[in-house]
């Protein structure tokens, strides 16, 4: 029992984290000061995006792993959350064809709304 509500204050701590970090990361991508803000290697097959992937981001995606992690140590779904959303609008930007700056102001500005949505619901 003291062991599980260990890992949901971790699990708490580490959501709070994340959201504090990417909030900011998101809205200066959605103003057009980030273009590679979803460019992270695992979530990018094409080589030549690679060496523009942001280490934010990608410092992102490993705190939403241990976040996920925890979720399914606590049996938690993580459809939803703002750690597996990264990861969607990761694919997503990888997706986008043509102009991969427009795609994260719009993916960003759409991450951000989704955040706040969110927030406005608890």
């Amino acid at each position: 029992m003291v062991a599980r509500v260990k890992l949901y204050l971790q699990h708490d701590q580490l959501e709070q984290e994340l959201e504090a970090r990417i909030v900011p990361h998101l809205a200066r991508a959605a103003l057009g000061e980030n273009d590679w803000v979803f460019c992270a290697a695992d979530f990018n097959p094409a080589p030549r995006w690679q060496q523009y992937e942001d280490a934010e981001t990608a410092s992102l995606i490993t705190l939403g792993r241990q976040i996920l992690g925890l979720k399914a140590k606590l049996g938690e779904p993580d459809e939803g959350s703002i750690a597996e959303q990264l990861c969607v609008y990761c694919r997503l930007w990888a997706a986008a064809r043509g102009d991969h700056r427009a795609a994260a102001q719009t993916l960003a500005q759409r991450f951000l709304s989704q955040i706040s949505a969110a927030n406005r619901a608890r």
